[in-house]
């Protein structure tokens, strides 16, 4: 099977397919996702991007957090839907629709998990609940000191 072509994917192609709101759109973001789970094309997601979508569907359309996370799980999960990093990025929006907590501290905890041995500096005491998570306020020199 020849490599597929690559192309880097907007926010906007994602909510299309997603919320399927927009008829026009949906049928040429479907037709972009078919050619994914065909294996023609890589659909490569910044970061940003991801967060973006997470936002408007929460923002804009009313999603919860569940109904965020099971719309877009699916689509970053797909073989040809590249992420740096999918796996950190997949175990967020898991932890975002338990409610557990905001997509952004999700990203923090789960960077912590994956890269960090679980460690996170963060102000915020809820996220001491994340599973794995060893939330510190102070590190290194400053870490007898204490925060204000």
């Amino acid at each position: 099977m020849p490599t597929p072509a690559e192309y880097a994917v907007d926010a906007n192609v994602i909510l299309r397919y997603v919320l399927r709101d927009d008829a026009g759109l949906f049928r040429k973001a479907n037709a972009v996702f078919a050619a994914m789970e065909a294996g023609q094309v890589a659909l490569i997601c910044d970061p940003v991007n991801l967060a973006a979508a997470v936002w408007v569907l929460g923002s804009v359309y009313g999603a919860s957090e569940r109904e965020a996370a099971e719309a877009l799980l699916p689509v970053v999960k797909a073989a040809g839907f590249r992420m740096s990093d999918k796996d950190r990025y997949i175990r967020a929006l898991e932890w975002y629709g338990e409610g557990r907590m905001e997509f952004g501290n999700a990203c923090a905890c789960a960077t912590a998990a994956h890269a960090a041995e679980g460690r996170l500096v963060s102000f915020d005491r809820r996220l001491s609940r994340a599973p794995g998570i060893e939330r510190a306020e102070a590190v290194g020199r400053a870490e007898g000191e204490g925060a204000d």
